[in-house]
């Protein structure tokens, strides 16, 4: 009976603690499933489900022909996880994996012989191979020895990225530039593919998936699912042959003349259409390469091309008599103790403003505008501000600054800043604000807003989504009797026999334009200078317009924008012209008879109406 009651009391006790192990059990299930269970179910979730990012692929950018400029493609990068590979393959099978590899590679079937066993060694699970390849080398790849036996077995490893790709390589780099996503996910990059970044991005979408076996990951039919948008395609204003030209020649006068850098730019004249763009900035070795965007994000002093702003103004306010002759001295004047100097020793003597322009006289166009605005000179910038000389051209890449025109009203004015305006010193301009004016003179005075963008289009599709249509910065910067004179000043430089760019008149193509040689570092002991040549072509029917700048040129080779700057404008304007029957050719009686008139038939304008 004793023993019937322990074993009653043990059974008891024993049930008691599996009741109360089985109430806490059951406690904790319910605990689980209806207390804690969404966060259970969600730390599940996330370990079987993502999210993915499907990205979208950007736009293409076009040239004006057709031809690609920027693309998007899908390369892979291959990988080797080893401690998958079993021993016995791996050891059989080594060598020709080596030498197929090395076929693929700059490398040698040594080099992959050691590089595979020594990841295998250390069981590398994620080894490099090749990268930046083709779908059609993928699919060779997968039948190279011990790869061939797939992710699990043969350790292969496959991963697909969407690439940017530029088929001109080297050639407007600059301009059409790039775009990437920074930590932030802000966007940031320079030329058209940031500029038009919101056309080419697109939409990313997303996906959802569930992880299965082997790593795998299975897309689930699921509401929140988007597809992806394409950005869309921009056809740029780049011609891919003028801007070979452009690009070739400028490169081989930069290297000529050991430049420290140099830019030319390329406009349609009555649309501000840019057909060619280079920049070249020079490396520590003496190398060229597209550094920055000088044409567009550079100020500089303009001096002796912005000699065609300083007539205009002045021929609008009528204080300039084109046929008075003005004493050039010796080729040396004196302002407030600084000494104003003509390139040519002795200077030119007594010279009309015609003259003035097509020698390119300092010290006669100083002599003009100090006489004509003295106490005035708010008249004379004004004058220029009206213009628009002082605006942006507003483009939409970025970099461009803003001109600086200094204005009597500044801290800084002083008796020299009038005379040095006048032939381009103390201002600062890029060259392609500069291109910008001369191409308003070419398009009888209507300024247009330079633009690298033709249309849009949906991705892959030739329909033009957007086109764009030419901007107007300013419809008339002068009258057209000031245009008329202008236009033929700009002519003489090259065709009168006096000209400062007579060098590269043309049988083939009547070329217009401005010489410019600024000093840089002038009250230094280190003068350099600053070679220009700015103008358009034909010059009686003109299609383009073109600048040409390089920076610092080796002084003992030459320096001057006649012998720097203009030929590599000459070359460019009769390789367009050969292409294009519309550009004629030169008619030298046309020319004798245009000086005769420069000489005889200039308008007389008195300068006694200054306050009119």
């Amino acid at each position: 009976m004793e023993n019937k009651s322990k074993f009653l009391l043990r059974l008891y006790f024993i049930s008691t603690i599996l009741l109360v192990f089985g109430i806490g059990i059951g406690y904790k299930l319910f605990y689980l499933q209806f207390v804690e269970g969404d966060k259970y179910r969600k730390i599940a979730e996330d370990k079987t489900l993502k999210n993915f990012v499907v990205n979208s692929v950007r736009g293409n950018i076009f040239s004006d022909d057709g031809s690609l400029l920027a693309t998007s493609t899908t390369k892979y990068d291959i990988f080797f996880d080893s401690k998958t590979v079993a021993n016995n393959v791996f050891e059989s099978e080594l060598m020709e994996l080596s030498e197929q590899l090395s076929k693929y590679s700059d490398k040698d079937n040594q080099y992959w012989y050691e590089y595979l066993n020594n990841g295998k060694r250390e069981n590398k699970r994620y080894l490099p191979l090749l990268k930046n390849i083709s779908r059609d080398k993928v699919e060779k790849i997968k039948n190279f020895p011990i790869l061939k036996y797939g992710s699990i077995k043969g350790g292969l490893i496959v991963e697909s990225k969407i690439k940017r790709e530029y088929p001109l390589g080297k050639v407007a780099e600059r301009t059409i530039g790039y775009e990437r996503v920074d930590d932030n996910g802000n966007y940031r990059g320079v030329g058209l593919e940031h500029a038009y970044g919101k056309f080419l991005r697109g939409k990313n979408g997303n996906m959802i998936k569930r992880k299965i076996s082997n790593g795998q990951w299975k897309v689930l039919d699921n509401d929140l699912n988007k597809d992806p948008i394409n950005g869309l395609d921009i056809n740029t204003t780049i011609n891919t042959y003028m801007q070979d030209i452009v690009h070739d020649y400028l490169l081989e006068q930069t290297e000529k003349f050991e430049a420290d850098h140099s830019t030319a730019i390329l406009m349609e004249v009555n649309t501000g259409k840019i057909k060619a763009i280079s920049n070249f900035g020079r490396t520590e070795n003496g190398k060229y390469y597209e550094k920055l965007n000088y044409g567009i994000g550079e100020l500089m002093e303009p001096g002796s091309t912005f000699k065609l702003m300083t007539m205009i103004a002045a021929l609008e306010d009528q204080v300039i008599d084109t046929l008075k002759l003005i004493d050039t001295e010796n080729g040396v004047v004196d302002f407030y103790g600084y000494k104003v100097r003509d390139s040519r020793k002795g200077g030119y003597g007594k010279i009309n403003a015609m003259d003035i322009f097509r020698l390119s006289s300092n010290t006669g166009m100083v002599k003009i505008i100090s006489e004509a605005y003295n106490g005035k000179s708010e008249k004379f910038v004004n004058r220029l501000y009206n213009m628009g000389i002082n605006n942006s051209v507003d483009m939409l890449i970025k970099g461009e600054p803003k001109p600086k025109i200094p204005h009597p009203s500044d801290s800084n004015w002083n008796g020299l800043s009038l005379p040095w305006m006048s032939y381009g010193y103390g201002i600062l301009l890029t060259p392609l604000q500069i291109l910008s004016f001369y191409n308003a003179v070419a398009n009888e005075g209507e300024m247009l807003k330079p633009t690298f963008l033709e249309s849009t289009n949906k991705f892959g599709s030739s329909n033009k989504n957007q086109e764009f249509k030419k901007s107007v910065l300013n419809p008339s910067i002068c009258s057209k009797n000031t245009l008329e004179t202008v236009q033929q000043m700009l002519y003489d430089v090259i065709n009168h026999e006096n000209g400062t760019a007579k060098n590269i008149r043309s049988k083939n193509v009547k070329i217009a334009g401005k010489t410019g040689t600024a000093q840089v570092g002038y009250g230094t002991d280190q003068v350099d200078y600053i070679s220009t040549f700015v103008g358009y072509f034909p010059a009686n029917n003109p299609k383009y317009s073109c600048i040409v700048v390089v920076h610092k040129p080796n002084k003992k080779i030459g320096y001057y924008g006649s012998d720097v700057a203009a030929p590599v404008f000459k070359r460019i304007a009769e390789k367009i012209s050969s292409r294009f029957p519309e550009i004629e050719e030169y008619n030298f009686s046309e020319i004798l008879e245009k000086i005769k008139l420069t000489e005889t038939n200039s308008k007389v304008i008195t300068k006694n109406n200054l306050d009119s």
